[in-house]
């Protein structure tokens, strides 16, 4: 799903971007003239493989998701909170592209498996 950074009102929009097992929903609200936060949740299963053990299991994701979408690139403010933010460059905000950049984010983390969460 993409929507035109110029079509996204201030009061905000619902967004949905589904791809496999890996569902992004939530809402999308205009921060300023160049920002836009993404404001929603990221569910589903993925495959993965034991950080402890290396055996391959179901990960159930279930996760809040904040990130904000810059139309170009984006330029923080001295004293400003840190951001996520993901850049777009042709005018679009692309919510299969932030599914997947924060399906890759959780996946990144340490994640075991049934057995080994049992043996901490």
């Amino acid at each position: 799903m993409t929507i035109e950074f110029k079509k996204i009102p201030s009061l905000g929009t619902r967004f949905e971007a589904h791809a496999d097992s890996i569902h992004f929903s939530g809402e999308a609200v205009k921060h300023s003239k160049t920002l836009v936060k993404c404001a929603g949740v990221l569910e589903g299963e993925i495959s993965h493989v034991c950080d402890r053990c290396a055996e391959a299991f179901v990960l159930k994701v279930n996760e809040a998701v904040e990130v904000f979408a810059s139309e170009g690139i984006y330029h923080d403010k001295e004293n400003d909170e840190l951001l996520n933010v993901v850049e777009f460059f042709d005018g679009v905000i692309d919510f299969n592209l932030l599914r997947e950049s924060e399906l890759e984010a959780f996946r990144s983390d340490y994640h075991y498996c049934g057995s080994c969460e049992t043996d901490n």
